[in-house]
């Protein structure tokens, strides 16, 4: 199992959340988050920078497609369009059944 995670531009999102649904994704968890990479243009100021942040646990198969959508959807080849992250989960539990491994995804 796996965990997915993007740091994208928010309006991104929108269309990023379309594309995840139509190819089967049902679960994502969404956060509003500030930072700052190479695009900040004065290394003395700190210009926290709004983004939007998604976390997918997913199968090790279904990894490279996710990494597909993400960048077909995210790449405007610019300064700015992200990161993503990809983390090997050791064990997912669904609190409510106690299900585990990826059933539980």
């Amino acid at each position: 199992m796996k965990k997915v995670e993007c740091i994208i531009q928010p309006k991104k999102f929108p269309e990023l959340e379309t594309a995840l649904r139509r190819i089967g994704i049902t679960g994502m968890t969404v956060s509003e988050v500030k930072g700052f990479g190479k695009e900040q243009t004065r290394p003395d100021s700190y210009l926290f920078l709004p983004k939007t942040k998604v976390e997918i646990f997913c199968s090790n198969e279904d990894v490279e497609f996710i990494i597909d959508v993400i960048v077909q959807v995210c790449q405007t080849g610019k300064l700015g369009d992200g990161k993503i992250v990809v983390t090997d989960l050791h064990e997912v539990i669904r609190i409510r059944t106690r299900e585990r491994g990826v059933i539980a995804v």
